[in-house]
């Protein structure tokens, strides 16, 4: 799905550039230009970072307890 309308940047982009280690809203703005634009897409994105972010972190916690 669609997250920036302005730079079409969908949730599958922001996932990617989290797992290339982006992980900051001014991380991804440099890197796809998310929030360049009108800005009303910012704090979805600023979400979604975080949950990618987090999802990374518990599977490379459980990985390691593997």
């Amino acid at each position: 799905m669609y997250i920036c309308i302005c730079n079409a940047i969908t949730e599958r982009q922001v996932h990617e550039s989290a797992r290339s280690g982006v992980r900051s809203i001014e991380e991804l703005s440099a890197t796809l230009g998310v929030a360049a634009g009108c800005g009303r897409c910012r704090e979805c994105a600023v979400e979604l970072l975080r949950e990618a972010c987090t999802a990374l972190t518990a599977s490379v916690a459980s990985n390691a307890g593997a």
